[in-house]
């Protein structure tokens, strides 16, 4: 049990230090959409939440609370391993704090690049997103009443292989925008949903 545990545990770090490295490279290269302030002012993660620049220097906050977090694990595996004190209750907890870390501390992060697209700590290439769909934010709508700009905007929900992302798009230019682009670059058989008139 204690070698079973242990090794899940060993590929959760390699898992997740293999994103955070991939996520540093592709905010190395270039970007498509968001290029400007204006641009990321429109990409929202929750209507008064902007996502932050997406480069190294803006994501680094959140770059460097997870890297210290995957290395408080190893830190605490190496002292498990080598005082031999194996016990699956230990490596239980690090497998659920580097879970709850990997979904519940995401970054601030959305951005379109040639080869896919860059959402929190996942890059999905284009062949594993499977939908797109646009949902008008209206009196109804949970995220009604949070912003000005919010209560005009949309919902771009992206569904991709194993996962979901959910932001909102203040601008319907914007949006127009982006789902060009998606629609560019996901293949044909891949469903593109909206809910938006192409006659606005």
């Amino acid at each position: 049990m204690e070698m079973s545990m242990m090794i899940l545990v060993i590929l959760a770090l390699v898992y997740y230090s293999f994103r955070i490295i991939q996520v540093i490279i592709k905010l190395r290269q270039r970007i498509v959409l968001p290029a400007t302030r204006g641009e990321r002012n429109a990409i929202r993660k929750h209507p008064q939440k902007i996502t932050a620049p997406p480069t190294v220097e803006g994501q680094k906050n959140g770059l460097i609370i997870n890297a210290a977090l995957v290395l408080f694990i190893i830190a605490m595996f190496t002292i498990v391993y080598i005082t031999e004190v194996f016990s699956w209750h230990q490596y239980l907890f690090m497998l659920l704090f580097l879970a709850y870390s990997y979904f519940m501390l995401p970054l601030n992060l959305f951005a379109v690049k040639h080869d896919g697209i860059l959402i929190g700590m996942r890059f999905i290439p284009w062949k594993r997103i499977n939908t797109i769909h646009v949902v008008p934010i209206d009196k109804s709508h949970r995220y009604s009443g949070f912003s000005q700009e919010g209560n005009q905007g949309y919902v771009l929900k992206i569904k991709y292989t194993f996962g979901h992302a959910s932001f909102v798009i203040t601008s319907e230019q914007m949006l127009k925008r982006l789902l060009k682009l998606l629609k560019e670059h996901v293949k044909v058989e891949k469903k593109v949903e909206t809910s938006v008139s192409q006659s606005k």
